[in-house]
């Protein structure tokens, strides 16, 4: 048994003081469940200032859904530590390596999420891992809103603005892509020149110049030109 846990503790990604410390398998219900636990004595950094080497606190029980394991679904179970900081004086709980703070699956079924996202619409992705809509969305508000934060609008010089309908009947978004490379800058509901105004304000969230714009590809829309 210490090897299979061992091999799985390996499979998981888990290094020292996380191991897999037991493993529960359910043919019928086509579900395999991880425990994970920290070696005793253990000592964690602290999430509020850093300071190394914090005594656990207490422990708080947490679930997290992994990939499948074949045809499986995965579970991983941990009790969390928390640590009381001797130097700032805080107790918070600790991060654990495979998964981010506040979510309820592992970073590695998360990116599964993102990459087929790519792919297919939402609830096709969500049917096909056994989860809800409202899951995946979450998911991918965060780690979009992460990506967008990072991104470097100073360079756009040329943008294409232009309306599609985001459902059958009259509802209608405002795409904004950048030209020259050819990438999705802003997208909003609504078609009127507000939205350029909101476009206009995202730009300067990303370290451009509205003024600095040299070309826009537009519809002969009044309000596209109003805003422009």
């Amino acid at each position: 048994m210490a090897q299979e846990h061992a091999l799985f503790t390996a499979a998981l990604g888990l290094s020292a003081p996380w191991e897999v410390s037991d493993i529960r398998f359910d043919a019928e219900a086509k579900r395999i469940d991880f425990d994970v636990t920290f070696a005793s004595g253990s000592r964690f950094a602290c999430p509020a200032c850093g300071a190394e080497g914090q005594p656990v606190h207490d422990t708080r029980e947490r679930t997290w859904q992994h990939l499948h394991f074949f045809e499986h679904q995965a579970y991983i179970h941990a009790a969390v530590p928390r640590v009381h900081c001797q130097a700032c004086g805080k107790t918070k709980q600790v991060e654990v390596p495979w998964a981010r703070p506040e979510s309820g699956f592992s970073e590695l079924f998360e990116a599964l999420v993102i990459t087929l996202c790519q792919q297919m619409p939402v609830r096709q992705v969500a049917a096909y891992l056994g989860i809800g809509d409202d899951p995946v969305w979450r998911i991918l508000d965060h780690y979009v809103g992460a990506a967008r934060a990072q991104e470097d609008f100073s360079g756009v010089r040329a943008v294409g603005i232009d309306e599609t309908a985001s459902r059958r009947g009259q509802n209608y978004i405002t795409v904004f892509q950048e030209l020259e490379e050819r990438r999705l800058l802003f997208a909003c509901e609504g078609q009127d020149q507000a939205r350029v105004g909101r476009f206009a304000e995202d730009l300067r969230e990303h370290g451009a110049r509205p003024e600095a714009i040299e070309a826009a590809c537009i519809d002969m829309s009044k309000a596209y030109i109003a805003g422009v």
